[in-house]
């Protein structure tokens, strides 16, 4: 499941009740929303391959302070 769909979940519950009391699935009302914004509905590799690589985001072999605070005498540490 896509986080999208989780977060929409968290938000707005499985289903709303509209005004006619008729209870809607959230998820459909959401990729209602994409298909008449897109004209259809991406999967996630589709996504994915639109993303163009930052230096950022390959692997480092040591730790480094985040970019922007080069000068910090200790890095931010995860734990």
């Amino acid at each position: 499941m896509s986080e999208e769909k989780i977060l929409t979940k968290e938000i707005f519950g499985v289903t709303i009740t509209n005004s006619a009391g008729r209870k809607i699935p959230v998820r459909f009302i959401g990729e209602q929303h994409v298909q008449e914004d897109l004209g259809w509905i991406p999967s996630a590799a589709d996504w994915l391959k639109e993303i163009r690589p930052k230096s950022w985001m390959g692997t480092r072999s040591k730790l480094q302070a985040p970019p922007g605070k080069e000068n910090a005498k200790e890095p931010n540490r995860v734990f």
